[in-house]
């Protein structure tokens, strides 16, 4: 186990060994895990002309609709020997590190100056412990955990927090920027999972009172759509708020984004506040409804599912007409992000 002091000192030792990563075509990068986000960043690098030399996933199937020409080696360490820059994006910790270790892993195959980015959202003391050994090996690391919902990922639009020697991450940032609108440099390895956790834990927090609050609208005779667009524009108005209600109202209940994913993040929130001693109680409380909600519905269903509990609870349907088609994107606006609601035809507020 290795701290950050000792993990700054390891990576300053290699950081001259890194090249930039400014032209598309000189850097051959591999991904590692094929689905929602690993599948989307692949297709937004390809788009945008950088190559993308070779791809991973245990399942078989993954990642079908990305060219058929682009090679798919066995193992982790196959892919690495075959890369500049190795690109994880795995469901959980055990997944990154059994991807990362071992005589088949990332950290076997991958040259000296070479580069691994995580996107996964993992757990934050192996996020260090990796970088040590990957650093003792002249590879160079950046975490960078994704957020902001997979609508905004297709749309090369999402936000991207990135930890990690400073240089490394100026070189890295045209790869980076190719699934973002918003990059954020958070500080030293480490930071950028923390504030990626802590985003999940304040999301699962407000879809638990979102569920309440619209329960309690409708049963005081507050027509929903009204309510939403009232809540929009006032004081009680979040992002989640915003890109997470209409998945009530259309009865998806975000499909993209799993409650098994979510309760995994909820665990590392927790984990987090154990090892900096911080009390988490309206966490802890948010935590106990989404994994009643995950053993009620499954690991499967979306991550907005704890509101379907209490529609069960009360026998108080939320759906309404109007956003079978919904969807969104983002615009930055004097350094703020504004949500911009559409549908199929039109723009929300016209209908």
């Amino acid at each position: 186990m290795i701290g950050r002091t000792a993990l700054r000192f390891l990576l300053s030792r290699h950081g001259n060994q890194h090249v930039a990563y400014a032209t598309k075509t000189a850097q051959k990068i591999g991904i590692i895990g094929l689905g929602n986000v690993g599948s989307t960043v692949a297709k937004n690098l390809l788009k945008s002309g950088f190559t993308v030399s070779a791809l991973h996933d245990t399942n078989p199937e993954a990642g079908r609709d990305l060219p058929r020409d682009i090679p798919r080696p066995k193992t982790p360490r196959e892919l690495a020997t075959m890369c500049d820059v190795v690109m994880t994006a795995l469901p959980a910790p055990p997944h990154v590190k059994q991807a990362l270790t071992g005589e088949d892993g990332v950290l076997a195959g991958l040259r000296s100056g070479g580069v691994w980015i995580d996107h996964s959202t993992t757990d934050y003391q192996q996020t260090l412990d990796l970088a040590n050994e990957a650093g003792k090996k002249g590879i160079g690391v950046l975490e960078a955990p994704v957020t902001g919902g997979m609508a905004l990922l297709k749309q090369g639009k999402m936000t991207v927090l990135v930890g990690g020697d400073k240089q490394l991450f100026q070189d890295c940032a045209p790869i980076l920027q190719q699934s973002s609108k918003m990059v954020l440099y958070m500080g030293e390895m480490g930071t950028a999972t923390i504030a990626k956790v802590i985003s999940n834990m304040l999301a699962a927090v407000n879809v638990v009172t979102m569920g309440e609050a619209l329960q309690l609208g409708k049963r005081g005779g507050v027509d929903l759509k009204s309510l939403f667009d009232a809540i929009r524009f006032s004081a009680g108005n979040t992002y989640t708020w915003e890109t997470e209600a209409p998945l009530i109202f259309n009865g998806t209940f975000e499909p993209d984004f799993t409650i098994g994913l979510h309760c995994k993040d909820l665990n590392l929130g927790y984990e987090l506040a154990r090892k900096f001693k911080v009390p988490l109680e309206l966490h802890a409380h948010a935590e106990q409804i989404y994994n009643r909600a995950r053993v009620k519905f499954g690991d499967d269903v979306g991550s907005t599912s704890p509101a379907k509990l209490l529609e069960e609870d009360l026998n108080e349907p939320l759906q309404i007409d109007g956003f079978e088609d919904w969807t969104y994107t983002i615009e930055h606006v004097d350094g703020s992000m504004a949500v911009v609601h559409t549908t199929k035809d039109k723009a929300y507020m016209d209908k």
